[in-house]
């Protein structure tokens, strides 16, 4: 009976053996068309051929990055953008390309709206530089040269060129790209400008309370080492104000924390003229052609940078510079921003 034992036990353990060395070979890859919502991240929907065959290895890759990103050996999706695409699958001799549709069910009306494509069609007359903060190259220029980020040194100047000074999210509009600074970083912002003294920005922000209450918040410094006082930004108290100690500043308690704001600042030294709107509103209307609010900017000037920490945390969404000062109309159409 032990030997009889001994013989069923070995007779299993050999059937085992040959089952694990004689799987079944892989033939083909079967695939199943998809639809994915925005915003969502799903696994590419390709399967072995036969069902049972395990000694395969797919690997993954995206033919439009702007609609789906991949990864490459899990297959798992992330979604960019909306429209259709297919997604690679191969395996040896055998490849198949994936259906994938991404869709949305938020009202066209929204999310058909963004600025980065209004300005380009209708106020493209003079534009030299547009940034939208995209996922995956968040430095990366719309119109003109890419934004260069830095983070501070023990110095206290601009610091060294880093990624540490932010980190990257998604904006008041679901397709929007933004980013969150961290305290003293600052990104040199290419101007490209004609005259010094005239010109046009747009910039979306919002100020977090978590960070900033009772603090200055920067947009914009003239000075290209950071070593000076900022020049455009907002006041603890909630006023805006630009240029230095009694120059121009909104009314106090104006701008609150965790909203969004357009501020658009616009100068024509040559015609005294300088205006801040905020969300379509305008909140300044100044002359002053010898006043030190006039201080000309040069070709590359510091977003979110300042000499003596006055530059608390600030999410941006987007970021645009006319060579020209823009006219109330023009301004008007910016409007404010649309959330959702």
């Amino acid at each position: 009976m032990k030997t009889l034992k001994y013989i069923v036990i070995a007779a299993a353990a050999a059937l085992v053996f040959a089952s694990c060395n004689n799987d079944p070979k892989l033939s083909g890859i079967e695939s199943e068309s998809m639809r994915i919502a925005y915003g969502y991240k799903g696994a590419v929907a390709a399967y072995p051929k036969p069902w049972n065959c395990t000694d395969y290895q797919f690997s993954y890759k995206s033919n439009n990055e702007d609609i789906v990103l991949v990864d490459e050996k899990y297959g798992t999706l992330t979604t960019e953008g909306l429209g259709s695409t297919t997604v690679t699958v191969t395996c040896g001799s055998y490849s198949v390309d994936v259906p994938v549709e991404v869709y949305t069910d938020i009202p066209e009306e929204i999310w058909g709206y963004q600025i980065g494509d209004l300005i380009q069609d209708k106020l493209s007359n003079g534009l030299n530089g547009l940034w939208e903060f995209n996922k995956r190259h968040a430095m990366e220029a719309t119109v003109g040269k890419d934004l260069v980020p830095h983070y501070p040194d023990s110095n206290g100047s601009r610091g060294p060129v880093s990624d540490d000074g932010y980190d990257w999210l998604t904006g008041f509009h679901p397709f929007d790209g933004a980013i969150l600074t961290k305290y003293n970083a600052c990104f040199e912002l290419y101007c490209n400008l004609t005259s010094s003294l005239v010109y046009t920005f747009m910039i979306d922000a919002m100020r977090p309370s978590a960070t900033s209450d009772n603090r200055y918040t920067t947009f914009l410094n003239w000075n290209q080492d950071n070593a000076a006082d900022q020049y455009i930004y907002w006041r603890k108290d909630g006023c805006f104000q630009f240029g230095g100690s009694g120059d121009y500043r909104s009314g106090s308690e104006y701008f609150s924390n965790d909203k969004w704001f357009r501020m658009v600042f616009l100068m024509d030294q040559p015609n005294g003229i300088q205006k801040v709107f905020a969300n379509g509103e305008k909140i300044l209307d100044v002359a002053s052609p010898n006043g030190t609010g006039f201080l000309p900017f040069t070709d590359m000037v510091l977003l979110n940078g300042d000499n003596d920490g006055d530059d608390a945390p600030l999410y941006y969404t987007t970021v645009a510079v006319w060579d020209r000062a823009l006219t109330d109309a023009e301004v008007a159409t910016l409007g404010e921003p649309v959330t959702y």
